[in-house]
């Protein structure tokens, strides 16, 4: 149970892992550590590995060689974003490792490229596994050409976000995420979140999203754990949204409601 070198799956088949990557705050503390650890386990099964019998007991051990003090670090940004995430990863042979690294926090409205959207055979497209190259990659173009993120694009369609999901509110008040059957991975963040919307009343439906959607959008925000909410206001240099706020204010609050677990309770949940 040792750190695993990075974020980035190289040279590796898909098939070889899944994992997941939790806000952390650098200390002893992480958010929604269910919901990941739910989606871990279902990613884990789908791509045929075991999930470890002794997984809570490898967790532990492997959360005390990570941070062996109670220090709580800096939790988080003005807008809820962590300092830290922490990556759990179980591979073929039923290892639990982690790794940590600071997360690159964004300011409250962040650009966007369109980038080609990386494709898996249909049995793994949409699992976080092994080969997650592409997703590095398509971060790193956005990076390069000056924009904050890069929106995973597939047959016209925006199906993902390189590191957060992208939610659009429409004229009608309703809110449109991709459909997972177009290959976007499952959002823990969005699964947050949704609650949210029902308690507002604002529709969460799932379908294609398109340009002539973003180009008519009121707000497009993009969700992660990294980022938790943040409103993307272009794409390619176009403008998206008319200057609304409505969807990435609730976001944060709600986040920041949630709160943080310890790594002592997250041990408890898991067992």
């Amino acid at each position: 149970m040792g750190m695993v070198g990075g974020e980035v799956g190289s040279n590796r088949s898909p098939i070889e892992a899944s994992f997941t990557t939790l806000p952390w705050n650098g200390g002893r503390l992480v958010r929604s550590p269910e919901l990941h650890m739910k989606r871990l386990r279902d990613h884990v099964e789908k791509l045929g590995l075991i999930w470890p019998s002794d997984f809570a007991e490898q967790l532990s051990s492997a959360l005390e060689t990570l941070s062996p003090n109670d220090s709580e670090g800096i939790t988080e940004n003005e807008f809820a974003q962590p300092s830290s995430l922490l990556r759990v990863e179980v591979d073929s042979n039923g290892v639990v490792e982690l790794a940590g690294r600071p997360c690159i926090r964004t300011s409250r409205d962040v650009s966007g490229i369109a980038y080609p959207a990386p494709r898996y055979s249909r049995e793994i497209q949409g699992l976080k596994h092994a080969d997650w190259k592409a997703y590095y990659d398509a971060g790193i173009a956005a990076r390069e050409s000056g924009a904050d993120m890069a929106l995973l694009v597939h047959q016209g369609a925006v199906i993902d976000g390189d590191r957060a999901t992208p939610m659009l509110l429409d004229h009608d008040g309703v809110a449109w995420v991709s459909d997972p059957e177009l290959g976007g991975v499952h959002s823990t963040t969005l699964e947050l979140l949704s609650a949210t919307l029902e308690t507002t009343g604002i529709p969460l439906h799932y379908g294609r999203l398109t340009e002539s959607m973003f180009a008519r959008a009121r707000e497009v925000v993009m969700v992660g754990s990294g980022v938790v909410a943040v409103r993307l206001t272009t794409l390619d240099g176009e403008r998206v949204g008319n200057g609304e706020s409505i969807l990435q204010p609730l976001f944060q609050r709600a986040v920041q409601e949630t709160g943080w677990t310890s790594f002592e309770d997250w041990i408890e949940v898991v067992q």
